[in-house]
């Protein structure tokens, strides 16, 4: 693993903390979290401990990090619901998605990409949506929901996915019909 710790937070920050927020609403534990995350990172670069695949690691450590917030808070917690619950938060799924979602999101209509994009990208409160888009707590909460339905739905059209015996997505590909996500993905790295 290249252990500049600096350029690895610049990477992968936004994404960790994004995923975060969508598991604790409270930003300043989640800021925590995300240093605790970090913290780890370079204790394990310490030790040169060899991981292959750093995105997924990172992501893994960060479930793990969450988990633990969660048995300290002495919150009702168990563990296998958290991972059934947040299959599609998953760190495999983040790790498949995180470059892609953006992209995805934004081919959703913009009555939905743009709380979605907020909501769960930017981890901006949904009262706060509400007040951006003027319109009723409740119906950002419903826009939100809905965009949500709307980005899996799109993820399965678009994406040929393998699942393990416990749910767990293993690999995703997108499938050569869904030319306008491929397109995004081509762009980005050109």
């Amino acid at each position: 693993m290249n252990c500049d710790i600096h350029s690895i937070y610049q990477r992968y920050s936004t994404h960790l903390l994004a995923f975060i927020r969508q598991q604790i609403k409270d930003s300043s534990s989640a800021d925590d979290l995300l240093q605790e995350v970090f913290l780890k990172t370079m204790e394990s670069c310490i030790s040169e401990n060899e991981i292959k695949n750093l995105k997924s690691w990172l992501f893994q450590v960060t479930r793990n990090t969450i988990a633990d917030y969660f048995r300290l808070q002495n919150k009702d917690f168990r563990e296998e619901e958290y991972i059934n619950l947040n299959h599609l938060n998953s760190a495999d799924f983040q790790q498949i998605l995180s470059d892609d979602v953006s992209d995805m999101i934004s081919l959703l209509p913009k009555e939905y990409a743009l709380p979605l994009q907020w909501s769960d990208i930017d981890g901006i409160p949904q009262k706060e949506i509400a007040q951006k888009l003027d319109i009723s707590l409740p119906g950002a909460k419903s826009r939100v929901q809905r965009a949500r339905k709307k980005l899996r739905d799109l993820f399965f059209e678009c994406c040929e996915v393998e699942f393990d015996a416990q749910g767990n997505i293993v690999s995703c590909e997108i499938k050569s019909h869904c030319t306008p996500l491929l397109e995004k993905r081509n762009n980005r790295k050109n």
